[in-house]
C-alpha cells in the first residue's frame, strides 16, 4: 500500500526540534491539497509575516505603474520632489533600482534612515550616497522598500493597505492589517499581518500571471518582470544566493515571498504549486531543504503539524512569587538564535487553583491576570489598558518545582518564555527575537 502523501515531511519535521512550524498550506493548480496548523495557532490567525510584506508593497507599485502613476525608469528624486543639490548617484536611482534593491548601497539604509524623526525618513534616505555605482550590485535594503510605499502614497493618495484592498486583497479574500510608523504610514518593508491562506493567495495570483478566477488584477507583463531575476545576489546562505527580483527571492525553482524566521510562499509555476509556511526559527535553510526534499509528496494526509511544545507538569509546587523586574536569561534562548532585549515584566506571581494555574504579572506597567491549564494551550487576551493582545498560554512545573510558562503571541511568530523558581527567582527570554522590539502592546494585528 502506498504511504500517505506528505507523511514523510511530518516525520522529518519531528526529527528537527529546532524547527517550529505554525501553519502550512499547499495549493496545486489553485486547489488546496494540504492545510495544517500547529496548536495554539488556528485558521484565521494573522501573524506578522515580516519581509514577506515586501511582495505586497511591490504589487502595489506594479498596480500604480499600470495605472500610469509613474514608470519603472522614473528617477525617485523627481517622483519625491528632492532638493536640487541631491548627490549625483542618488539622482540616478529609479523605481526599478528600489524594487530590485540595486541602488548601489553596500549596506541596508534602514538604520540611518530611521535614526531621525519619521517625517524626515525620505530625505534621510536621499542623503545616503550609494557606495557603488547605481545598478551594479545588490544589498538587502529595507530603506528602499519603505520608499516604494512612499511612492504609492504620494502618487495615488492612498497608503499601501488602502490602495491594495479593493484592487487585490478583497478579490483574493485576504484580510490583513499593516503596522505603521509613528506618523501612521504602512511600513512597507515589514509589518503586514496576514494568515497563511493570504500568503498562499498572493503566491497563486503571481503564479497565474496576475489573473484571478479569469479576471486580470495585475497589469499584463508585470508578474513576468517582477518574478524574474533582476540582479545577482551574494549571500552566505545558498538559498539567498540565487538572485533577486522585485521584492522576491529567486529559488531553485520559481521564486518566493520571504519573511524573517520562516514566513514563506514558495511559488513554483512549472509544478503548478504554491507552498505557504508560517513558522519560527532562524535556521530557515534547514526548513527549506526539508520542504524541497519532500516537495514531490506534499499533499493531503491525515498527519498534522506537532503543537508548539508545552512544558510538562510534575504537579509540584503551589505558589511562585517574584518581586521586581524579570531579567533576561540568555541560557533560555535556543542555540543559534539571537538574544533579544527582554519584555517589560515585573511582579510576577503564580499559584495553583484546582486543575489550573493563575498567573499574575505587571506588563508594561499594567496589572494582568492570565489563566493556564497544564497540559494544553489556553487562548485569551493580554489586556494592557485599552489594548488587547491575543495570546495563548501553557505552563508546567518541573521535578524541581520550577514553573515554566510559555506565552505565544498568536498575531506574531513569537513566544515569550518565563521561568519562576520556588526560591523567588524569575527569568525570561524570547523563542525568536522580535525584530520590531520587545513591546508587548505591539504584538498584535492592528
Amino acid at each position: 500500500m502506498d504511504e500517505p502523501i506528505g507523511r514523510d515531511l511530518f516525520e522529518a519535521l519531528g526529527e528537527h526540534p529546532e524547527l517550529e512550524l505554525h501553519a502550512l498550506l499547499v495549493l496545486r493548480d489553485g486547489v488546496t491539497v494540504l492545510e495544517r496548523y500547529a496548536e495554539p495557532y488556528r485558521p484565521g490567525d494573522r501573524p506578522l509575516v515580516y519581509s514577506a510584506s515586501k511582495a505586497f508593497s511591490a504589487t502595489a507599485v506594479g498596480l500604480a505603474i499600470g495605472e500610469g502613476r509613474f514608470a519603472l525608469d522614473d528617477r525617485i528624486v523627481d517622483l519625491l520632489d528632492a532638493a536640487p543639490d541631491v548627490d549625483d548617484r542618488v539622482a540616478q536611482i529609479t523605481v526599478h533600482h528600489l524594487l530590485s534593491m540595486s541602488t548601489g548601497h553596500t549596506e541596508d539604509t534602514i538604520d540611518a534612515m530611521t535614526a531621525g524623526p519619521p517625517e524626515g525618513w525620505v530625505e534621510a534616505f536621499l542623503a545616503i550616497r550609494p557606495q557603488q555605482p547605481v545598478g551594479s550590485c545588490h544589498v538587502y535594503n529595507n530603506g528602499a522598500s519603505f520608499l516604494l510605499g512612499e511612492l504609492v502614497r504620494r502618487h495615488t493618495g492612498a497608503d499601501l493597505l488602502a490602495y491594495l484592498r479593493p484592487r487585490v486583497l478583497e478579490p483574493l479574500g485576504i484580510e490583513a492589517t499593516w503596522d505603521t510608523d509613528p506618523v501612521g504610514r504602512c511600513l512597507g518593508w515589514t509589518g503586514l499581518h496576514v494568515d497563511v491562506r493570504g500568503l498562499a493567495a498572493l503566491g497563486e495570483l503571481l503564479r497565474c500571471d496576475g489573473v484571478w478566477q479569469g479576471r486580470r488584477l495585475l497589469p499584463e507583463g508585470w508578474v513576468a518582470r517582477a518574478t524574474a531575476k533582476q540582479i545577482a545576489t551574494l549571500e552566505p546562505s545558498p538559498e539567498w544566493n540565487l538572485g533577486y527580483g522585485y521584492q522576491v527571492w529567486m529559488g531553485r525553482d520559481g521564486f518566493r515571498l520571504d519573511g524573517a524566521y520562516g514566513q514563506f510562499a514558495f511559488v513554483l509555476p512549472g509544478r503548478d504549486l504554491v507552498v505557504a509556511v508560517q513558522s519560527a526559527q532562524s535556521c530557515t535553510q534547514v526548513l527549506i531543504d526539508l520542504l524541497w526534499e519532500h516537495l514531490p509528496t506534499l499533499g493531503d494526509t491525515g498527519s498534522g503539524l506537532s503543537a508548539v511544545p508545552i512544558p510538562a507538569d510534575s504537579g509540584l509546587g503551589t505558589t511562585w512569587v517574584h518581586a521586581g523586574a524579570v531579567a533576561l536569561d540568555a541560557t533560555m534562548v535556543d542555540d543559534g538564535e539571537e538574544v533579544g532585549p527582554p519584555a517589560d515584566l515585573a511582579g510576577v506571581g503564580a499559584f495553583r487553583t484546582g486543575d489550573g494555574i493563575t498567573l499574575d504579572l505587571v506588563a508594561e506597567g499594567h496589572e494582568v491576570r492570565l489563566a493556564v491549564t497544564p497540559g494544553q494551550w489556553r487562548r485569551q487576551s493580554l489586556r494592557l489598558s485599552g489594548i488587547e493582545v491575543p495570546v495563548a498560554l501553557a505552563a508546567g512545573a518541573d521535578e524541581a518545582g520550577t514553573l515554566h510558562v510559555r506565552l505565544v503571541f498568536t498575531d506574531t511568530p513569537h513566544t515569550l518564555r518565563l521561568r519562576l523558581g520556588a526560591d523567588g527567582s524569575a527569568a525570561q527570554a524570547w523563542k525568536v527575537n522580535p525584530l520590531q522590539g520587545p513591546s508587548l502592546a505591539a504584538m498584535r494585528a492592528h
